[in-house]
């Protein structure tokens, strides 16, 4: 079956899970080339650039699995999947990925053993048959959100204070890319050469997606490592995975 007959199967028939096999997904920088940087590279129309974390944070805020929608039904200036319709999802996740981090996206998976989680950059790592993406917002930049929006009313409201960060967790089935709902997902953060803290994040659906999340205090320009458990509804085990940031 060549790929133009799959896809247009596949979408007669979303039920049906994509076998893996059928087409390899192209690279997330020859996607980015190709057909996103037209408009993102000079920012046309509102566009966030590559690599301009600050324009990109917002969109992440609220998940990776609403930011795929966006893009695959279109926003604002933006056609249905970039206007070119032969784009898989995967492909335009990982060019969204790219596009927030064109450094990070690009560095190959790190080799562990069996028994480690597997990271494979800085926003994305996979672990026991799960892909989990984890984003940061201030709650400064919350702030922005308009008084009612699920936005600002998640997780019983922005706290006051200052120093604190939203934590943002999507989860998904490695093999078929389903969202991964009513699991356990708990985080543990620690400041490099300091003590560990621990937080359970709460459940929250906007935009008909669903992401796990917290309010944590962060110290500034401090660097820290964070550790997502996920345990799917009736998993026997817990997943484990772990990234790296440096505050700004």
């Amino acid at each position: 079956m060549d790929r133009k007959l799959f896809l247009a199967v596949a979408g007669f028939a979303a039920a049906v899970a994509v076998p893996a096999a059928l087409a390899a997904d192209r690279a997330p920088a020859d996607v980015v080339k190709s057909q996103c940087g037209r408009c993102h590279e000079a920012g046309t129309s509102g566009a966030p650039k590559p690599g301009d974390k600050a324009a990109w944070a917002p969109r992440f805020n609220t998940g990776v699995a609403a930011l795929d929608r966006a893009a695959i039904r279109g926003h604002g200036g933006m056609p249905p999947r970039g206007g070119k319709a032969d784009l898989t999802d995967g492909e335009l996740r990982g060019a969204v990925l790219y596009l927030f981090d064109p450094t990070g996206a690009t560095k190959p998976p790190v080799k562990a053993s069996a028994a480690a989680p597997v990271a494979v950059g800085l926003h994305k790592a996979s672990a026991g048959g799960l892909d989990v993406y984890l984003g940061r917002m201030s709650a400064e930049q919350m702030r922005a959100y308009p008084a009612g929006s699920p936005e600002a009313k998640m997780h019983g409201g922005i706290p006051s204070g200052s120093g604190y960060h939203h934590i943002n967790v999507s989860v998904f089935d490695a093999a078929s890319q389903a969202q991964v709902t009513g699991a356990t997902v708990e985080l543990e953060y620690q400041q490099l050469g300091m003590g560990g803290q621990k937080a359970t994040l709460e459940a929250a659906t906007v935009a008909g997606q669903t992401s796990y999340g917290a309010y944590v205090r962060l110290a500034p320009k401090a660097n820290y490592n964070f550790l997502v458990r996920v345990k799917k509804p009736g998993a026997k085990q817990e997943a484990e995975v772990r990234f790296q940031e440096k505050l700004n």
